[in-house]
């Protein structure tokens, strides 16, 4: 996908009606988008397009084959990101388009786009977001998040 195929997947009915859409902040916080009205949830993503705010949707596992979690991230450069942290499953990041700018273990990486690079489960590292880049992480066999979204699913 590139980023403009991005744009047009987030603002399809496709991504309101089976996809979570957040933005990450300047602070480095992460918030949802209402998805009640399609109307509301399309001006917010227009909203959002001209921000500087990184863009993440999740269930992307329902669009790329995977034995685990998929979330696309969208960044313009310099965009916020989430602090250092670490994940309980190894990870893989794919950039699509744009270059991935990462510290991973303390170094620097760079995932030039079509480039995938694994993260080891407990490995600390963050998006530094040095330049514009589409990127999809997967939570290689993510089971636990999966059985929690099929879970709050039976509610709907």
């Amino acid at each position: 996908m590139t980023i403009d195929e991005f744009w047009e997947f987030i603002l399809s009915e496709k991504c309101f009606e089976e996809h979570d859409v957040s933005y990450i902040d300047d602070s480095g916080h992460q918030h949802y988008l209402k998805q009640e009205d399609i109307y509301e949830y399309s001006g917010a993503v227009v909203d959002l397009m001209s921000s500087s705010y990184t863009l993440k949707i999740e269930q992307m596992e329902r669009v790329f084959t995977t034995s685990g979690t998929a979330h696309m991230f969208y960044n313009k450069a310099d965009g916020p990101s989430f602090d250092l942290h670490t994940d309980p499953v190894d990870v893989v990041i794919n950039c699509h388009d744009g270059i991935k700018h990462m510290e991973v273990d303390g170094k620097s990486v760079i995932i030039e786009k079509g480039k995938s690079l694994r993260i080891p489960k407990g490995t600390e590292h963050r998006a530094l977001n040095t330049t514009e880049a589409l990127m999809v992480s997967y939570g290689i066999n993510d089971t636990e998040t999966l059985s929690s979204i099929r879970e709050d699913n039976r509610d709907l």
